[in-house]
């Protein structure tokens, strides 16, 4: 027997085999070294075809995909993935993975606001309340999955995070902008929060905030907020009452105000559809992908 490394799985690979009636000498690769087989041309071809080829495992290519291992044997046996059994187990073709990633099609739908919660929850570091344990393999593996693409996917992250919040836009007088941030009714989001969490983004004149379902009618009266969708200088983003405890913890309530975690900063930059605040949130979102993915594998999930 012989071993041949493929990807990150060893295949044991026999030495011995039948000589067909038209042969020629297989040359393997010099990484495999040579079996001493004799093939047929077309049965070399093939065998060449094979043993040059990367595999992954189906726990590899279902974190590449977002998908659970189930959905990858079933692309499987429907041929719409390539692979092969080795020992009763399937191995993906590495190429055939890469080919599926790169047709897939750009999500259309946005996650719920539960799950758009719990997305920037794992982000954080934080354990998402309110989601069975399924629903929070299927987010870890989606997170993975970006983390994976080589650089963050903006516009992928916008719009599975784009239901989070019902989002207002409202006209205010400048001098009441400063008052209203450190509101302690309030967190501050967005463009108003970005320095305070390392973002390289300012948006002088303009504040981004989230309040909760609750206390936006009193917020309104309060600072005499105008509905303006076209010119207003006040976005109001109104979360799900089950986000708040994520958004604002108790133990930060303080009379300056409090700020949105990282993660949620950097959906709300994303949101502007301006290149300053994409790159701003590209660079808070690297570091979180790349340590949730990690975070993902360590746990097991």
């Amino acid at each position: 027997m012989s071993t041949a490394k493929i990807g990150r799985i060893v295949i044991m690979v026999s030495s011995s085999c039948d000589s067909p009636l038209e042969s020629e000498r297989f040359d393997a690769s010099p990484w495999r070294g040579d079996t001493g087989c004799v093939f047929s041309l077309a049965s070399e071809r093939e065998h060449a075809r094979r043993w040059s080829m990367e595999y992954v495992s189906v726990r590899q290519a279902a974190d590449g995909l977002g998908v659970h291992d189930s959905r990858v044997r079933q692309l499987l046996q429907a041929g719409k993935l390539q692979g092969s059994r080795v020992g009763g187990r399937w191995l993906v073709e590495a190429d055939s993975l890469q080919d599926r990633k790169r047709a897939a099609p750009e999500p259309g739908r946005p996650l719920s606001a539960r799950n758009a919660w719990g997305a920037l929850a794992i982000l954080s570091g934080c354990h998402p309340s309110g989601l069975s344990d399924p629903e929070r393999s299927r987010l870890l593996a989606r997170l993975r999955s970006l983390a994976e693409s080589g650089e963050v996917p903006a516009s992928r992250i916008q719009k599975l995070l784009a239901s989070r919040a019902d989002v207002r836009r409202y006209r205010v007088h400048r001098s009441l902008l400063s008052a209203l941030i450190e509101n302690r009714d309030v967190v501050r989001a967005g463009a108003s929060a970005a320095p305070r969490v390392g973002a390289d983004y300012v948006a002088p004149g303009r504040a981004e905030v989230y309040v909760h379902p609750e206390r936006i009618r009193e917020l309104e009266e309060a600072f005499g907020l105008v509905p303006d969708a076209q010119r207003g200088n006040l976005i109001v983003r109104v979360p799900p009452a089950s986000a708040w405890p994520f958004l604002a913890p108790d133990s930060q309530a303080s009379r300056e105000g409090r700020d949105a975690p990282a993660s949620v900063v950097a959906a709300d930059l994303l949101d502007a559809q301006e290149d300053r605040a994409s790159v701003a949130a590209e660079g808070i979102l690297e570091p979180l992908l790349a340590s949730s993915a990690l975070g993902g594998r360590r746990r097991g999930e």
